[in-house]
């Protein structure tokens, strides 16, 4: 049973930039299912948990749940037995044309199962907290030398050696309660860089730039497999309105990165790994006049359906629900939410009218630069306030599209802010 505490953590980030949490999207998720039944049974419990490798194009509008809908099925892939990496792309520290930088991402987010029930007192993320966990689960069955030496020789299969051996030095460290070398092998693993002679001491020659970083990222995936997880799943968030990187030198590059990592997923050298890159808009991805669309176009065709499992798109503008249906939906699993955050009861007639104007208004800005979904999920939380607070009374149509409104120009300065943040 969700307590008041829990409810009240799902909705403050919805009613205050209408972005979601991290947990409890179970409670609100609507519409999604077609996509992760198809995700759940043909990848993550068959092809991918056999060694298969996996790429999917996310595509929705600035606010239109692509972050809830990464969110969701990185929680399917804890429940499947999946490490994962949420990584949202940003210009200025995780542009996708610098796949050094995305691969300190990764590694800074890398997270083993967790029961999303319990993980957000438990959750921990980063490939610190991630080799801690390894070791834990380990330690037990390492109760002699001979043991840890037979167990980190198994450690095979990994394409770079300075990864191999990187991760035995860790797990060895921490067997040892050596941190001055586990500490010097953590960092090397973040990506950050070692002075050459910590690394000839180490035994690591390899270092992390954009000739490497691929590789590394290959050993990751192998690396996980070979310890004992169902494999890897990697989630990259376009998250702002725009792309990630800005200059057509650097969407050349970031389009050339794209093309190799799904490439990649056809690969034997990446194992158990299933990609998800989350974009706005798929035409700012797929520009034509550079010569790599034609290339990358071919690989992103195709809408992911039941009948169509290996479809790479998954556009989540076009659910099986009509957006007045998947609204009132939504409306209707929020208002229980609120009722159980706030120990109050809705009158059922005032609620079920009052979520139907405020989705009907919502629709009327489905073309506008701000998500429809998203202005509905801040409009509707604020009216819930006001049934609470002002008396039980349906809005009119009018008082609702003023409020809608102003969540407009709030969402619209909230990202001029971002975009200034960005810039300097």
């Amino acid at each position: 049973m969700l307590t008041k505490r829990e409810a009240r953590q799902i909705l403050h980030p919805l009613a205050a930039t209408g972005t979601p949490a991290e947990f409890g999207l179970e409670h609100y998720t609507v519409g999604l299912d077609p996509f992760l039944k198809v995700i759940d049974e043909e990848y993550l419990s068959d092809y991918i948990q056999m060694g298969g490798s996996a790429f999917k194009l996310v595509v929705g509008t600035y606010g239109g749940g692509k972050t809830h809908f990464l969110y969701v099925v990185r929680n399917l892939a804890w429940r499947r037995g999946y490490a994962t990496s949420y990584v949202p792309l940003t210009p200025t520290e995780c542009p996708f044309n610098r796949l050094d930088l995305v691969y300190r991402s990764v590694m800074a987010n890398l997270a083993p199962p967790y029961d999303p029930e319990h993980a957000p007192t438990t959750y921990h993320r980063g490939v610190d907290a991630f080799l801690h966990h390894w070791f834990a689960r380990q330690r037990a069955l390492l109760d002699t030398e001979e043991k840890l030496r037979a167990y980190l020789e198994g450690l095979t299969g990994l394409e770079s050696t300075s990864f191999a051996r990187a991760v035995r030095l860790a797990f060895e460290a921490l067997y040892r309660e050596d941190s001055e070398t586990y500490e010097l092998v953590a960092q090397w693993l973040k990506g950050e860089d070692l002075s050459r002679e910590h690394r000839n001491r180490l035994g690591i020659t390899e270092r992390l730039d954009r000739t490497t970083a691929l590789r590394m990222l290959r050993s990751l995936a192998q690396w996980i497999r070979s310890i004992g997880y169902t494999g890897l799943v990697l989630l990259f968030d376009e998250a702002e309105r725009g792309l990630s990187i800005a200059s057509s030198r650097e969407k050349r590059a970031a389009l050339d990165n794209l093309r190799q990592i799904i490439d990649e997923t056809g690969n034997v050298r990446f194992p158990g790994v299933m990609i998800f890159y989350a974009v706005p808009d798929v035409r700012a991805l797929l520009d034509e006049r550079l010569e790599t669309y034609e290339a990358l176009r071919q690989r992103l065709t195709g809408a992911l359906r039941a009948t169509n499992p290996s479809g790479v798109r998954i556009d989540l503008e076009h659910l099986d629900l009509a957006p007045q249906e998947f609204l009132t939906q939504l409306g209707h699993k929020l208002a229980r939410l609120y009722e159980i955050a706030y120990e109050f009861s809705f009158d059922p007639e005032v609620l079920t009218k009052t979520i139907q104007v405020f989705a009907q208004e919502a629709i009327q800005f489905r073309h506008a630069d701000i998500g429809y979904r998203r202005l509905f999920v801040k409009g509707i939380l604020q009216a819930f306030h006001r049934l609470r607070l002002e008396g039980q009374r349906t809005p009119t149509r009018t008082e609702v599209h003023e409020m809608l409104l102003e969540e407009v120009r709030a969402l619209e300065e909230q990202a001029l802010e971002e975009a200034d943040l960005e810039e300097f």
